[in-house]
């Protein structure tokens, strides 16, 4: 009887310990199935990724942007752009054309004793060239609704003229500003991340014209 007692005593410890062991088994395969599901999830997260940046670059616009310059070029330009493609793009729901300030006034927008106002200095185009119709309140920037592919949009730009502060006279601000046009394209399509294009056109030339990007 004591025989008996004792082989079950070491079967049930043996299965105990045994089915410790397969627990723990089980455990280590469960935390193993996770980590490669959660590996396999990031890899899924990238390559959807990766490929909505390919797409992303493969629609980037393609623009023609021209400027004809009056004579004298002090009375403005006839500003063209033309959406070139590609074709898969179709359309774009919005643009907005900018003239960039790359005047070294950019980064002194503090006010100074008895000089010009923050809001003056953001208001005064620091370029050769601002937008005559369709722009916003300073010149800036114009924003159409948008534009298809394969169709163009012009614009009529006007000379700048020095800020009212300085008393500099024509001749010496246009020295200053030079003759290259700086135009940034935000471009916005539905269902895509918008665009961000820039370009220079020096209009010292009566016509120029640049591909972007």
């Amino acid at each position: 009887m004591n025989v008996v007692a004792l082989v079950v005593a070491v079967v049930s410890a043996l299965c105990a310990v045994y089915a410790v062991w397969y627990a723990r088994r089980q455990a280590a395969a469960a935390d193993r199935s996770a980590v490669a599901s959660e590996r396999s999830a990031v890899a899924a997260e990238e390559a959807v990724a990766l490929e909505a940046s390919r797409r992303h670059a493969e629609l980037t616009p393609r623009f023609r942007v021209t400027a004809d310059c009056a004579v004298p070029a002090i009375e403005g330009l006839t500003l063209t752009v033309f959406l070139a493609g590609p074709p898969e793009l179709g359309r774009l729901d919005a643009l907005t054309v900018s003239v960039r300030d790359d005047e070294p006034w950019r980064g002194k927008r503090g006010p100074l004793a008895g000089g010009p106002s923050p809001e003056q200095v953001a208001a005064q185009v620091w370029g050769p060239y601002e937008f005559a119709e369709e722009a916003d309140p300073t010149g800036h920037a114009a924003s159409p609704e948008g534009l298809p592919v394969g169709e163009s949009l012009r614009f009529s730009m006007q000379a700048t003229w020095p800020p009212r502060w300085s008393g500099q006279r024509m001749s010496s601000w246009r020295s200053q500003v030079g003759t290259v046009l700086r135009l940034q394209l935000d471009c916005v399509r539905e269902g895509s991340e918008p665009w961000t294009l820039a370009c220079e056109l020096d209009t010292a030339d009566e016509s120029v014209t640049v591909e972007v990007p």
